[in-house]
């Protein structure tokens, strides 16, 4: 917070503004309403927080380092490069200890140098290739292209660390958890299938109220045409109606 302090501006004060700054940000309200709300609590003006709180940005900036601009390599950088990556390999080092002896422990020169050689083995391994046989021609070991020693010093830091308690602990809890979203998912997935089943039941059964509601409606209506035409039909036929509609209201029921 040292940066953000200016004249007449106490610790307290600009910790609370940059707070409710922040509020802000996260509730969508605009700055010029946190400049006007903090100036009655701390007894300034709006526009006097407001300009106190813009120098402290630019403060900000001007204290951030700026990102190194990128150099390219030169070609005789880049044959260097190639020559000392692949005798450093063909002794049995990886490339990584190989451009960290180049940059002299230097992580950034250790990066540019690595990120070179990756771009040059993806899009140009003819280039390594060439130096290779150079190499070879100069009586000088060189790997394969494309084969890389493992470096067995990450290996085995690698596998001391996944011996460590705490990291098998770690992994046993994330499959734990892996399991019960699995589990999760499946109880969601046979919860969406009942609700399918109930809302295709409950179609199947308003379909069949209605056909049960139309096919009653048709007896009544057979009943009724029955009686009208009563006294025109011989007793035989009559019963036989009769028995046809009787047969129907009970399969109904």
């Amino acid at each position: 917070m040292e940066e953000r302090k200016c004249v007449g501006w106490q610790e307290q004060e600009t910790s609370r503004l940059f707070s409710a700054v922040q509020a802000a940000r996260g509730s969508g309200a605009p700055l010029r309403q946190v400049f006007e709300d903090l100036s009655v609590d701390l007894g300034r003006k709006p526009n006097s927080i407001r300009n106190y709180y813009y120098a402290c940005l630019r403060n900000q900036e001007q204290n951030t380092p700026r990102v190194q601009a990128f150099i390219p390599f030169t070609e005789a950088e880049t044959h260097d490069l190639l020559r000392q990556v692949l005798t450093g390999c063909g002794q049995g080092m990886s490339v990584r200890a190989c451009v960290m002896r180049m940059a002299d422990g230097d992580h950034s020169r250790m990066l540019r140098y690595q990120n070179k050689y990756r771009a040059i083995l993806k899009h140009h391994p003819e280039m390594i290739a060439q130096v290779r046989q150079e190499l070879l021609a100069e009586g000088v070991a060189a790997p394969a292209q494309g084969k890389n020693p493992p470096d067995e010093a990450e290996n085995r830091a690698a596998s001391q660390m996944m011996a460590e308690p705490c990291v098998l602990k770690m992994l046993e809890g994330m499959k734990e958890l892996l399991q019960r979203a699995s589990a999760v998912e499946e109880k969601e997935q046979l919860q969406r299938s009942l609700d399918r089943m109930r809302v295709e039941q409950d179609l199947r059964r308003i379909a069949w109220e209605k056909d049960y509601d139309a096919a009653v409606q048709l007896i009544r209506e057979m009943r009724a045409c029955l009686e009208s035409v009563r006294n025109s039909l011989d007793g035989e036929k009559r019963c036989d109606v009769e028995d046809c509609l009787a047969k129907a209201a009970a399969f109904l029921q």
